[in-house]
């Protein structure tokens, strides 16, 4: 996996001065968009594809709703899309949707299943750096509340579903288990954390698997929450703990 030493590449300044910039302007410097998922899936259309899901989540969001007026909010809210958003794509993925605080990407694996994940936990890595060493600098600066955020990852078979008959401009989305288990897999997840899925972790090397602690036992109560109708669901989830060498 890759080394996000700072001496390997200097990406915090880009951060900072985008942060800025938006701080400055009320707006976003880029215009967010998953366009390139919608070709990617339309070529999918009503077929299965294989993918790495991401969800990437702001921790505390309801909390910050609550004390923050609503502009000032939104605007945490796009600056954190923006930057996940850059990160998704620098390592290869899609940006399959932006719901409320919550950015959903995508790895396509249908051709190198190890490489879509490896580049997923990097991506995963890369993003908590965005956090805390790119946007929170800026935010405690301007005495705006520094974020966390929270991430699941799971692999496997989606559906690629049209609503509507038209490719060109209906909805396309994603349906399938990968899917609706990276969401709970994320709620489970505290503040910082990276939390994979059982077909994640079995699809990695020996030399990666150590880097990586079950959870299931730890987290049952949260666990049975979040899994309150499928209890008969014999599923494993784990944390990922690589740090920077």
């Amino acid at each position: 996996m890759k080394n996000f030493e700072s001496g390997d590449f200097d990406f915090v300044k880009s951060v900072q001065d985008r942060v800025s910039y938006s701080l400055e302007n009320r707006g976003l410097l880029i215009d967010l968009s998953n366009d390139s998922c919608r070709k990617y899936l339309q070529r999918k259309v009503n077929s299965k594809t294989n993918v790495v899901v991401m969800y990437v989540d702001i921790a505390g969001s309801t909390q910050l709703s609550h004390d923050l007026p609503s502009l000032d909010l939104a605007l945490i809210i796009q600056i954190f899309s923006q930057e996940v958003s850059l990160s998704i794509e620098k390592f290869g993925g899609y940006v399959l949707k932006f719901v409320g605080d919550a950015v959903i990407g995508l790895f396509p694996s249908d051709y190198d299943q190890k490489k879509a994940t490896i580049n997923s936990l990097d991506c995963a890595r890369y993003i908590q750096k965005v956090i805390g060493k790119g946007i929170n600098p800026v935010f405690k600066k301007q005495s705006i509340p520094e974020i966390s955020v929270k991430i699941g990852i799971e692999s496997g078979s989606a559906h690629v579903l049209l609503y509507g008959k038209n490719v060109a401009h209906a909805h396309i989305d994603l349906i399938g288990f990968s899917i609706s288990i990276a969401a709970k897999i994320t709620s489970l997840s505290f503040p910082g954390e990276v939390i994979v899925g059982q077909n994640i972790f079995h699809n990695l090397d020996l030399s990666q698997k150590k880097y990586f602690v079950a959870l299931y036992e730890e987290r049952n109560s949260k666990w049975d929450t979040a899994m309150k109708y499928n209890s008969k669901l014999n599923y494993r989830i784990y944390k990922y703990i690589k740090e920077d060498s």
